[in-house]
Order: C-alpha cells, then sequence, then structure tokens
C-alpha cells in the first residue's frame, strides 16, 4: 500500500511539473506574440495559426549578406545580429517574405512568410 501511495505521487509530481513547465512556455510564446499582435488578433487566430506562430519565434528570422550589384531598396533596422525574433521588431508574419537592410551593415535581415514557416514546421 505503501509503495502505491509513493508511487502515485511521484507520478502525480511529474505531471505537475511537466504541467508547469509547458504553461511556462506557453506564456513565454504568448508573451513574445504580443509584441507583434494584440490579444483580440491572438484570439481569433485558429490553432493551426498559433502553432505556426510560436514556431516562427525562433525560425522565422535569418541574415544574408545583401545581393551585389542590385539597387535594392529595403526598409532599415537597427537590430542585434545576433539573436533577433520577428517579435522583437513588432513585425507580423506575412503572406510574403519580408526583406529589411541592417543598419550599418551589409546584411539583410529575411522574415520568412507564413507559408514557409508553416511547410517547414510540417516537416520540422
Amino acid at each position: 500500500m505503501t509503495r502505491i501511495i509513493i508511487l502515485f505521487a511521484f507520478v502525480s509530481f511529474s505531471l505537475l511539473s511537466t504541467a508547469q513547465k509547458y504553461s511556462a512556455d506557453l506564456l513565454k510564446s504568448y508573451s513574445a506574440l504580443l509584441k507583434s499582435y494584440s490579444a483580440n488578433e491572438l484570439a481569433g487566430f485558429d490553432k493551426g495559426t498559433i502553432e505556426i506562430l510560436e514556431f516562427a519565434i525562433d525560425n522565422a528570422v535569418y541574415f544574408t549578406p545583401i545581393p551585389q550589384g542590385k539597387d535594392v531598396k529595403l526598409t532599415e533596422v537597427e537590430v542585434n545580429t545576433e539573436s533577433v525574433k520577428f517579435t522583437d521588431l513588432g513585425l507580423k508574419i506575412q503572406d510574403n517574405t519580408q526583406y529589411f537592410r541592417v543598419k550599418g551593415t551589409s546584411m539583410m535581415l529575411v522574415v520568412k512568410s507564413f507559408t514557409i514557416l508553416k511547410l517547414q514546421l510540417n516537416k520540422h
């Protein structure tokens, strides 16, 4: 009987700590998304869209050199090239990929489109 009680307590504790970690991760994701989307916007999204946006927090942005010899007019942004998320800039994931010139560099910040992120998430 004592073993059953100990086993039950251990399983309960494990489930509780896992649920708390999941809740903390989810809260962190929603806090990040609130930098770019209003609470009403987030509430209106379906579960699939929310999953893509959560994936986008860590996977939507990358840096690449600006192509040489092309006269490209890009909006300039000032960012830390070490780590940046689309939410840090208050940007929204759009249907088209977004391109920005990184101030003071010859680099471009790229924010992937919703479609690209959806495909990457499905492969992930």
